[in-house]
Formats: structure tokens, C-alpha cells, sequence
């Protein structure tokens, strides 16, 4: 009687079992990186009822200057998309306060990011 793969392990067999198990998970999210993508175009929606009161969205300068551009934002070095999405989600003094989900956030800061490219 021959034993059934998953009892006998053998050496680097645990690892390929793992491995399988892992991409069964992420087959309903599509198997790639697409379902976990960001929406820049929600980002933008939200951007243009909440933020262009105080930041100029586009490239183009206006004559908005009580904050800075989402063009300088995005080129400051060091900054992320990540980084963005967690100010996003504190409360700030200067900024007005959004009911924004983690999501909105992350969409957001995505099309912040997009600006700088």
C-alpha cells in the first residue's frame, strides 16, 4: 500500500505544499496583482470633491495656494504612495476631516502619486 504525498513529507516537499496552498488562496482574487491595484480614478473623483479647495490637482498651476500642489507632493523624495494613505488617515489641524475608508485613502494617494510621473 502506497502512502497517500501529503502524510510522507520528504525534504523541500513541505515547502511545495505551502507554495500550492498559497496560490489556491489567491485564485479568487484573479491570481495577480490586478485585483489588488489601486483605482486612481476613484482616487480622482474623491480628490476633486474634497481636495480642490486647497490643492491644485493638475500640473497646470491655479491659483490655489492655500496647500501644495499634488505635483510637489508626489516629488518630494522619499515619499509614497504609503506614506500619503497614512496621513490621509490621521486627523490634522490644517487639513479638514474626510470619512475616508483605507481604501479611499490608498486610491487617493495612488492618483497623488500618478501626478508625479
Amino acid at each position: 500500500m502506497r502512502a497517500h504525498p501529503l502524510v510522507t513529507l520528504r525534504p523541500g516537499r513541505l515547502s511545495g505544499i505551502l507554495l500550492q496552498l498559497f496560490s489556491l488562496a489567491i485564485v479568487p482574487f484573479g491570481g495577480n496583482a490586478a485585483a489588488l491595484a489601486q483605482d486612481t480614478e476613484h482616487g480622482q473623483r474623491l480628490v476633486e470633491r474634497w481636495c480642490t479647495e486647497c490643492h491644485a490637482i493638475a500640473s497646470v498651476p491655479t491659483r490655489v495656494d492655500r496647500a501644495p500642489p499634488f505635483a510637489a507632493i508626489a516629488a518630494k523624495p522619499n515619499i509614497s504612495a504609503d506614506m500619503i494613505a497614512s496621513f490621509l488617515l490621521l486627523p490634522h489641524a490644517t487639513m479638514s476631516s474626510f470619512p475616508l475608508s483605507r481604501k479611499d485613502a490608498r486610491d487617493i494617494a495612488a492618483f497623488i502619486m500618478d501626478k508625479g510621473k
